[in-house]
């Protein structure tokens, strides 16, 4: 009996660990906008978004912006 609740207990444990992974990875759907010291756009790194996930410009920098989400560019 006690290996029963044991194995529940690691059962659970891992599906609550499995379902907070999925909802992080989605969250993370966006995009880093890189900027150089005067604020002007040097990169960006766009995630999650299928189509429209890359990279250009220089992206090594700290100064940046995260928006959350898949935005169409016009």
């Amino acid at each position: 009996m006690r290996r029963i609740g044991l194995f529940a207990a690691v059962f659970a444990v891992a599906l609550m660990g499995s379902v907070s992974f999925s909802a992080g990875a989605n969250s993370w759907q966006g995009t880093w906008y890189y900027y150089n010291a005067e604020g002007a756009q040097i990169g960006k790194w766009t995630a999650g978004c299928g189509a429209a996930d890359g990279r250009w410009g220089d992206t090594s920098g700290s100064n940046k912006r995260f928006t959350q989400g898949c935005a169409v560019e016009s």
